[in-house]
């Protein structure tokens, strides 16, 4: 505003002015008045998405209203517990394992690239079978749940990262109280909950429980401490005229108070109940990441029919399998719905079997044939986070970076 009076006033005094008749001189007063609001607002705010605005605001930020959507059907009774995570598990969750997928294994290059980390994450598969053998099927599904919330947390802070890079807001102050935010605030509740709900409680090995308390009242000081000390960094920023990262506050604002919520809210078979509820929003912000990173994987569509053909068959002898999987978004729809009947069609089922048991098993210790396929099938999801870690980063792969239009 201040920017923009200075411009009217010294162009008042200028020879435009003078001349009242003149529609120049009042086009250029215009021009140079929108001109000094959009430098304005250019330093007060950087606005810079990863995809566009349209996109980023729909599938990166406002997609939380989808575990909204299902926190609410699931307390009025709407949606039933077994049906909701049944059928997300089935055709979203599985099918965005499988986007990891699409662009490692699938993917030709990447398997010349990354054979060694690629065959040797297999081995996850075996982590669960043996722990369950050796008689340690308790403490297993527990370190794979914390896995799983952790997986959770990693992304909102990787998109937060890609905010950042996109927006130039590195400086170590900022990159510390941002990391040390999300930590705490995305831990607390998560503890919270586990020291609220009975049937979490009992998931947690005996040795531990005694901790929950004490750990959830020391990750809700430390959020309130850093929240303080993160909102005074912002008001600062404001005062001294740095850019403020406008997306990644949006980010955050959606994230935080959807964990809350959703982890403090009581609800029945709150455990499992939960794991849809949260991991959808995370499920389709990571869908249209892939999509906008497999679009590497498709010809430019500029020129000759003849030409784009040429340039697809060199992309599909490049890149193999991962050319057709994304050559259409049907057919990146299908062969994760198709991936997801292999994958949590049976691990649903024992699921289900599970919970049909005595109370004391079905709630807390499933049979141990049970607890033997389910932990096999725990090896995709393992995989899928392990590979998350590695194939993402921006500043150690140029290609990744590229892919995603950092620069």
């Amino acid at each position: 505003m201040f920017a923009f009076q200075g411009t009217v006033e010294i162009l008042c005094q200028s020879r435009f002015v003078a001349l009242p008749n003149d529609y120049i001189g009042i086009y250029v007063i215009m021009a140079a008045a929108t001109e000094a609001i959009s430098e304005a607002r250019s330093r007060a705010l950087s606005v810079r998405w990863i995809i566009s605005a349209r996109d980023d605001l729909i599938w990166f930020i406002g997609s939380v209203v989808f575990s909204y959507a299902l926190l609410i059907l699931y307390l009025r009774g709407i949606v039933p517990l077994i049906p909701m995570v049944a059928l997300w598990a089935v055709l979203i969750d599985a099918p965005h394992v499988f986007g990891t997928f699409s662009r490692t294994y699938f993917d030709r290059a990447e398997r010349r690239n990354r054979g060694r980390l690629l065959w040797g994450s297999l081995l996850f598969f075996l982590v669960g079978p043996l722990m369950v053998l050796l008689g340690a099927g308790l403490l297993f599904f527990f370190f794979a749940a914390l896995w799983a919330y952790y997986h959770l947390v990693k992304q909102h802070y990787g998109f937060m990262v890609l905010y950042k890079k996109k927006n130039r807001d590195l400086a170590p102050l900022d990159n510390a109280l941002d990391r040390m935010l999300l930590l705490f605030a995305f831990n607390y509740p998560f503890v919270a909950f586990i020291s609220r709900d009975a049937e979490a409680m009992a998931r947690v090995p005996a040795v531990l429980r005694a901790g929950v308390n004490s750990l959830a009242a020391l990750l809700l000081a430390g959020t309130i401490v850093f929240a303080i000390g993160w909102v005074a960094r912002q008001i600062q920023r404001a005062f001294r005229g740095e850019p403020l990262n406008l997306p990644k506050y949006l980010l955050l604002a959606a994230a935080i108070p959807m964990h809350w919520v959703v982890l403090l809210t009581p609800m029945p078979h709150k455990p499992i109940a939960i794991v849809a509820i949260l991991t959808i929003y995370h499920n389709l912000q990571y869908h249209r990441l892939i999509w906008f990173h497999n679009q590497k994987y498709l010809p430019a569509r500029e020129g000759e029919v003849g030409a784009f053909e040429s340039s697809r068959a060199e992309l599909r002898e490049k890149y193999g399998a991962a050319e057709l999987i994304s050559r259409h978004l049907l057919y990146y729809i299908a062969f994760g719905i198709c991936f997801g009947v292999i994958y949590q069609g049976p691990r649903q089922y024992l699921g289900y079997l599970s919970l049909k048991g005595p109370a004391t098993v079905a709630r807390f210790e499933p049979s141990f044939p049970t607890q033997l396929g389910i932990s096999l099938l725990w090896g995709y999801a393992f995989i899928h986070y392990y590979l998350d870690s590695k194939i993402w980063r921006v500043r150690r792969d140029p290609a990744v970076g590229a892919a995603l239009k950092m620069d």
